[in-house]
């Protein structure tokens, strides 16, 4: 069995032999999760670091009656840890970077989306209010939002390993998508009337390693479809439509799918090649 991960965002940078402090809600994890004292575990920083930790021993108080009080007071719970780095690693990101555009879509499917596309191991995700988008950021909960977005890309990050965290960019309202993607991109636009399909398309850039682009962007419409206009509008941006398969998905699984399929043309969830 894999070692249990915590992702601590505000980790230093260490070095084997090191001793690092946690503390806060990733101290917590840990305690509830119980780690024996010899047993390991990966604290990642969500950006490329990994550590391989052990609990260091802890350090009684000099005096045991004022660290009972300081356990009333505070609560075992918030109390630091600290960890003995064994051994630290870094990760790069792949090449090219999977980026999810990902519309909003009512009853959370949106949110769903975007956690089994972390597990799947997308990079980037950028989510969308498209024209025919049911639910809604106010601009007064945007923040509040973004955050919750943000809190779920790292659960699942954390829950599937990773010591590289997708990068969350701020909401594209509509039109707005446009300036998002780059002119190093291949947008792909999933939709059920495309003729070509993704499985086909992946297998062209497959067969042609030197023509790899910087980024695949993989874009995503609400429960309604994306609009006819701003399928134009990305086909005149040089995104090409391309159909999953022969089931219409919703918009908690379409993402997810097409990033699954990304990773196996890539090569990337196969065994190494000889």
């Amino acid at each position: 069995m894999s070692r249990p991960v915590f992702l601590d965002r505000s980790l230093p940078q260490a070095a084997t032999g090191d001793e690092v402090r946690v503390a806060g809600s990733v101290a917590h994890h840990i305690r509830v999760t119980r780690i024996a004292a010899d047993e390991e575990f990966d604290l990642v920083d969500g950006a490329g670091q990994r550590l391989r930790c052990v609990l260091a021993p802890a350090t009684p108080p000099d005096d045991p009656a004022d660290g009972r009080r300081r356990g009333r007071r505070r609560g075992e719970d918030d109390a630091p840890l600290t960890a003995r780095v064994r051994e630290a690693t870094r990760e790069e990101p792949g090449r090219p970077e999977l980026v999810l555009v990902q519309a909003l879509a009512k009853s959370g499917r949106d949110e769903q989306a975007i956690e089994s596309a972390t597990e799947m191991g997308v990079d980037r995700v950028i989510p969308w209010a498209a024209a025919r988008s049911i639910a809604a950021w106010p601009a007064a909960k945007e923040d509040r939002q973004q955050a919750k977005w943000r809190s779920l890309l790292d659960t699942a990050a954390q829950q599937s390993r990773r010591a590289l965290a997708p990068e969350l960019e701020p909401l594209a309202r509509g039109g707005a998508l446009g300036p998002r993607l780059h002119a190093g991109d291949r947008v792909l636009v999933l939709h059920e009337e495309a003729q070509l399909h993704l499985a086909d398309v992946l297998d062209e850039l497959a067969g042609a390693p030197d023509a790899v682009p910087d980024r695949i962007v993989l874009v995503v419409g609400p429960e309604g479809g994306i609009a006819p206009q701003e399928i134009e509008t990305l086909a005149d941006a040089g995104a090409t439509p391309v159909l999953l398969g022969r089931t219409v998905l919703r918009a908690s699984s379409a993402g997810p799918a097409g990033i699954a399929l990304v990773q196996a043309a890539l090569g990337r969830w196969r065994s190494p090649r000889p």
